[in-house]
């Protein structure tokens, strides 16, 4: 797929992770870093890529052949846009639907008059453009992460609060568990998830968000919240709520560490992965993974996509005025980085969304802890801003999560 290259600045994704992890040396197979475009993505697609019943949604007929072009696209700080939580706030999951932008906004209040702080409460908003963004569910019924939505336009949810992948009711608000747990125990904190056209969910479960109130022997990471500890995986969940551990960190153990970001390609015949240690994307045939590829050796967050194919990765990357610049790369069909955005001023860029009138309208999420340790954080020289949201005008569509 042809892609014309942004002369402007390069959009910045945050990771939160180490300096070291960033400088981590590259596996055999990675993507090195490109401008160039590959032309055989083009002429490589078929029909089945507007005709998935999930594509005809959002995508117009033909527009997998349209060409994304970069060129004088900046992404720009949304103002206004409130937090609920004291210090370290994270914007994330982001959903478009029904004309307003649905998004999880993460974090914890003041400790109560025990000493205890609850951390990863999380809220979700509703925002319209133009006007202020409202809390939708408050942090002691929502508990989400990812949000998404499946065939049906109903919103899907991954939930730290139960450590569940469960829908909730657009007008009554209800929250249903579809999937709680896996061998007898409960997920340790569902983060990101895709769906495809028959409603089957993939969805990673780290083990980085599990709320301070959980008892860690119950769930499948065990150990301390955060650690490397084995349980980490990524799941398939069928229609009818059966739910498998599929074979991503077997084939891949570095998946393993703090699985994040996931999306199916345009025509569902590949499984994109991320976590802490790069992004694969894997082959997929009725349901099963295999012959995996590392793409990217950064740390990766959320990902998105539009209708011409194109995969937007959120990461880190050392740039000329920062070590731990956050950009958003953009791979085409065939998985060739053919672009980049960069993020000023944030902390960790979280995750993507489109949305709109024309559903062209590129959304990014990001996180700020604006403490380090005893100081300021530095974003570059400067100060970071707060947790908030980004967005730019594209000339293709793209998925609403």
């Amino acid at each position: 797929m042809l892609i014309k290259q942004s002369k402007s600045k390069k959009f910045t994704l945050i990771a939160a992770l180490s300096t070291s992890l960033f400088l981590a040396s590259c596996a055999d197979g990675v993507i090195e870093n490109s401008a160039n475009s590959s032309s055989s993505a083009s002429s490589s697609k078929t029909k089945s890529l507007a005709t998935t019943k999930l594509n005809e949604l959002y995508c117009p007929a033909g527009s997998e052949n349209e060409q994304l072009d970069l060129t004088d696209v900046n992404l720009t700080r949304v103002d206004n846009i409130p937090l609920m939580y004291q210090g370290a706030n994270n914007v994330e999951g982001p959903v478009w639907h029904d004309g307003a932008l649905y998004y999880t906004n993460m974090g914890a209040h003041q400790p109560d008059e025990k000493g205890f702080k609850l951390t990863n409460q999380t809220t979700i908003w509703h925002w319209v453009p133009g006007s202020k963004p409202e809390v939708w569910l408050d942090d002691t019924i929502a508990g989400t992460n990812g949000l998404a939505l499946n065939s049906k336009g109903e919103l899907i949810a991954t939930r730290h609060l139960d450590g569940s992948i469960s829908k909730i009711d657009w007008k009554t608000k209800q929250i249903t568990p579809i999937v709680s747990g896996y061998q007898n125990k409960r997920f340790n904190s569902p983060n990101d998830l895709t769906l495809a056209d028959d409603d089957t969910i993939y969805f990673t479960d780290p083990n980085w968000n599990i709320p301070s109130n959980v008892d860690l022997a119950t769930v499948q990471g065990g150990g301390k919240a955060g650690s490397t500890e084995a349980g980490q995986r990524i799941y398939r969940v069928t229609a009818d709520g059966k739910v498998n551990a599929i074979a991503v960190t077997e084939l891949v153990p570095a998946l393993a560490d703090k699985p994040n970001g996931i999306m199916l390609s345009l025509d569902q015949q590949k499984l994109i992965v991320g976590g802490l240690q790069g992004l694969w994307v894997f082959s997929l045939n009725k349901g099963e993974v295999s012959q995996p590829k590392q793409l990217l050796n950064t740390p990766i967050d959320g990902l998105g996509k539009d209708c011409s194919g194109n995969i937007y990765v959120t990461t880190t990357r050392e740039l000329a005025d920062r070590k731990d610049g956050q950009v958003v790369v953009i791979l085409d069909n065939a998985q060739k980085e053919v672009g980049t955005l960069n993020v000023d001023s944030i902390h960790i860029v979280t995750n993507i969304a489109f949305g709109g009138s024309d559903g062209k309208t590129l959304f990014v999420t990001g996180l700020t802890a604006p403490m380090d340790g005893e100081k300021p954080r530095l974003c570059g020289e400067e100060v970071c801003l707060q947790a908030g949201i980004y967005s730019a005008e594209l000339n293709v569509k793209g998925f609403p999560f």
